[in-house]
């Protein structure tokens, strides 16, 4: 899943630059604390979990092109 979401972050970097910034959080770890939001409903989502602008956005997979509609949408409000 690391490989994954580090190929997405890739991508999105091309696309979008510096606007954007991607992390890839090991849910596991004391890491999940700076994320109370995503604690919260972990247990009701399908890992991996998008999470846009600090709201968690989709889960049980990863789609640049969701995850692009999403952000160009932010880009154009």
């Amino acid at each position: 899943m690391k490989d994954d979401a580090e190929e997405l972050g890739l991508a999105l970097k091309d696309k979008y630059g510096a606007a954007i910034e991607v992390a890839f959080v090991d849910v596991a770890t004391e890491e999940l604390k700076n994320y109370p939001k995503v604690a919260e409903i972990l247990q009701r989502v399908r890992l991996p979990l998008t999470v846009i602008n600090g709201e968690p956005r989709f889960h049980g997979g990863l789609s640049s092109e969701m995850i692009s509609d999403v952000v160009d949408g932010l880009k154009n409000a």
